[in-house]
C-alpha cells in the first residue's frame, strides 16, 4: 500500500481525510474540541453516506483516512468503514479513547493493519476524572494501551495539558513503561467546550488544513480541520467530494488559514499532515509527521 507524504497549499485536492463519525462519547472531556457526549447521536450521516465518502476519498487519491469523533468505536458501521477503506487501498488510524475496545475491532485493527491515536492525562486516576469525568478512565485507557502494544497495534499517544499541576512528565513514564514509543505533549485548543463563546482562531492551528487535507462532520458538512467548526466549505450530503474540494469556498478557506498560520508555522514540508487534536500549533515530529512510518 502506498500511502502519501507531504502536501502543497496551492493544491486543490486531497491526501488525508478525517471522518468525524460520531458526537457521542462515553466521556465527558472538560476540554472537548468536538463538544461531544454521552447524550449525543451519531448525527444524520448513514453508513452509506459514509460509504458514498469513501469511494470519493479512493477516487480522488486520498491516501490516509482518520476515523474520529466523539468515540468512532461506539459507531455501529466503524468496521465496515474500515473494511471498505482498506478494500480501496486507503490506510486508516482510529482516534479513540480506549476506554472500552470491542473483542471484533481488536480484530480487525489486527487484521486490516489499523493504527490507534489517543490522548492521555496524567498517571493518577484522579486527575484522569477530573478531566474526563469518568472515574475509571485511566484504568481502562492504561489497560487497553498496554492491549495495543501486545498485539502489535501501532499507537501513538498525545498527553494533552488541561491542570496547572498535571502529572505530564509521571504519565510519560507511565507511557514509556506501556512500550509506548510515539509520545507527543500537547495543549488544548480552544474550540467546543474548551471555548463555548467562539471558534478557533485561525492563528492557533497548525496550518495543514492550509493544505490538502479535509474533514467531514457527522451532519455531511465539510471543512478544513476538526477544529475549524464554524469554517463550512461543503456538505457531502448534497455535493460530492470532489464538488468540494472544487469548490471556491475551499480555495478561500485554505488561503484564509495559510495567511494566518504561515508565520508561525515550523514545519519539515515533507511531512504527513495527520493531526493530533490537541497538536501545537507546529508539525511536530512524531506525532503528526508520517504517522504510517
Amino acid at each position: 500500500m502506498t500511502v502519501r507524504t507531504g502536501y502543497d497549499v496551492t493544491r486543490h485536492g486531497a491526501s488525508f481525510l478525517w471522518l468525524e463519525l460520531t458526537e457521542k462519547c462515553q466521556l465527558n472531556c472538560t476540554h472537548c474540541y468536538a463538544d461531544s457526549g454521552p447524550t449525543k447521536s451519531h448525527g444524520t450521516m448513514t453508513t452509506g453516506d459514509w460509504l458514498a465518502v469513501i469511494d470519493d476519498a479512493a477516487a480522488i487519491g486520498v491516501g490516509v483516512i482518520q476515523f474520529i469523533g466523539g468515540e468512532p468505536t461506539l459507531h455501529p458501521a466503524l468496521p465496515e468503514l474500515i473494511r471498505h477503506a482498506s478494500a480501496r487501498g486507503i490506510a486508516t488510524e482510529v482516534y479513540s479513547n480506549l476506554v472500552h475496545i470491542r473483542a471484533d475491532i481488536w480484530d480487525l485493527l489486527v487484521e486490516c493493519r489499523v493504527r490507534l491515536a489517543t490522548s492521555f492525562y496524567s498517571d493518577q486516576a484522579e486527575q484522569h476524572r477530573m478531566i474526563t469525568g469518568n472515574a475509571r478512565a485511566l484504568e481502562r485507557t492504561t489497560a487497553n494501551i498496554g492491549k495495543a502494544v501486545r498485539l502489535g497495534v501501532p499507537i501513538r499517544v498525545g498527553i494533552v495539558t488541561v491542570l496547572a499541576d498535571q502529572r505530564v512528565e509521571q504519565a510519560r513514564r507511565l507511557l514509556t513503561d506501556l512500550g509506548v514509543e510515539d509520545i507527543e505533549v500537547d495543549h488544548v485548543r480552544r474550540a467546543g467546550r474548551a471555548n463555548a463563546d467562539a471558534d478557533v482562531k485561525l492563528e492557533e492551528l497548525c496550518g495543514q488544513c492550509a493544505g490538502d487535507v479535509l474533514a467531514v462532520y457527522p451532519d455531511g458538512a465539510v471543512r478544513p480541520c476538526v477544529f475549524t467548526r464554524t469554517l463550512e466549505v461543503g456538505d457531502v450530503l448534497t455535493s460530492s467530494l470532489r464538488d468540494v474540494i472544487e469548490s471556491q469556498e475551499l480555495v478561500t478557506a485554505r488561503a484564509a488559514i495559510r495567511n494566518a498560520t504561515e508565520n508561525s508555522r515550523d514545519c519539515n514540508p515533507t511531512c504527513n499532515p495527520g493531526c493530533h487534536p490537541g497538536c501545537g500549533p507546529r508539525c511536530a515530529p512524531g506525532l503528526i509527521c508520517n504517522p504510517f512510518k
